[in-house]
Order: C-alpha cells, then sequence, then structure tokens
C-alpha cells in the first residue's frame, strides 16, 4: 500500500462455510484491477456481504487466495489491509458520543477537514444548523440521527479515513434515489483512481460500474459490463 494512491484486489478460488455448516461460497474468483470500479449484484442471501467481509479479514475463508496488489493478505497482515482499506456497511457502528468523535475516531482531523467530508457526504449544512455542531451527541448507534443522516456520516468518516480501496456494501440503501444519484456524483472526484468494489441492487449504482459480477447461490454465475 505504501506510496501507492490505490492497488488491485483479488479473490482467487475462495471456498467458505460457516463454522462447521454446508458451504456458502463456492470457488469464488473477482478481480478489481488497480483503480477499477466493481460491482457485485445478486438475490439477498446470494453471498455478496460475505465475500465483501472476507475481503477484510473478518471471516478466514477455508480455501483459496486473497490478494492486494498481488501479494497474499497473509503477507501483509490485517492491521495494515484495515488501515488501507474502507468496509462500509448498510448498518454502521456509531458511539454514544459526538459527531466529532464519531467522524474522527480520536484522530486529529481539522474542522476544516472535517466539514470539508462532511459537504462531499451532503450532511455539510445540517450538521453547521446544529446548536453544538461538531459537539453534538448522537446517541448510542446514532440513534438521534435518520437513517439517511447515519448513512451519510459515516460516508463522510470514510472520506476522512482516506483508504485505498473503498468497499460499498448497500451503503446507500436508506437514501432516495435522487439523494443516491447526487451523492455519487459528488464523492465521484474522491472515488476518482481508487480501486472500488460496490454491492447494490439499484440500476443507478451499479451502472457506474466498470465491470459487473453476477453472484448467485455462492458462485459467480455471470461477469461483463453492465450492458
Amino acid at each position: 500500500f505504501e506510496n501507492n494512491k490505490t492497488i488491485s484486489v483479488e479473490l482467487k478460488g475462495i471456498h467458505f462455510a460457516y463454522g462447521k455448516g454446508k458451504e456458502v461460497l463456492h470457488s469464488i474468483s473477482v478481480k478489481a484491477k488497480e483503480g477499477q470500479k466493481i460491482a457485485l449484484i445478486g438475490p439477498s442471501g446470494s453471498g455478496k456481504t460475505t465475500i465483501a467481509q472476507i475481503m477484510v479479514g473478518f471471516y478466514p475463508s477455508h480455501d483459496g487466495e486473497i490478494l492486494y496488489g498481488d501479494v497474499p493478505i497473509e503477507e501483509i497482515g490485517l492491521p495494515v489491509v484495515r488501515e488501507n482499506v474502507a468496509l462500509m456497511l448498510q448498518q454502521a457502528l456509531f458511539f454514544n458520543d459526538t459527531i466529532r468523535m464519531n467522524l474522527t475516531l480520536s484522530k486529529e482531523k481539522s474542522d476544516e477537514e472535517i466539514f470539508e467530508a462532511l459537504k462531499a457526504a451532503q450532511l455539510e449544512d445540517f450538521v453547521r444548523g446544529l446548536e453544538d455542531g461538531l459537539e453534538t451527541r448522537i446517541g448510542k448507534n446514532g440513534v438521534r440521527l435518520s437513517g439517511g443522516q447515519r448513512q451519510r456520516l459515516a460516508i463522510s468518516r470514510l472520506i476522512l479515513s482516506d483508504p485505498k480501496i473503498v468497499i460499498f456494501d448497500e451503503a446507500t440503501s436508506a437514501l432516495d434515489n435522487v439523494t443516491e444519484f447526487h451523492l455519487y456524483e459528488t464523492l465521484a472526484p474522491f472515488l476518482k483512481d481508487r480501486t472500488t468494489i460496490i454491492i447494490a441492487h439499484r440500476t443507478t449504482t451499479i451502472k457506474q460500474a466498470d465491470h459487473v459480477y453476477l453472484i448467485e447461490e455462492g458462485r459467480v454465475k455471470a461477469e461483463g459490463s453492465y450492458d
């Protein structure tokens, strides 16, 4: 990852089962080249989220290889991978603390950097309008925010972390189509030249991908351009 804006990520022949249960992923092979946007599509329960979580090492695969820049994940180490790869889930985790702390996770960031990230996620006006601004407490798991505001706050946090690779797992599902379209439009400069994996159902989201993989019943059933 060092001295690179982004790198490639590849899963080769991944097999996976939860515990000693039956296999849920069968020889999954997907690749996002350096700076490429790929989409994983398919019905609920097909294994898309499991693939994303295996990519960042939340689950150990039972067989196959995970490669970043053609280097196996075991050689890189999980702390380094997680510092450089951002996985944004449908339900982001928030602490019962301030907006500032939830965005920076106590790392040093200037107000200017924070508001720049909030602007990109279309949340700047909302936060500036709050009486306590960045010091506003949001409650456990962001209970004082709407679903859409929580997702946009999570996107702001992702931008501030400045990752080399971004994985969106249904990350904008709480937003309506128009808001989502504008959000991705605003995010375009940030995502430019970064390897991006998008798990989504909406056509508008999938259309931005350079390459699409259809996942069904834990297998890659088809791949190619959106067309």
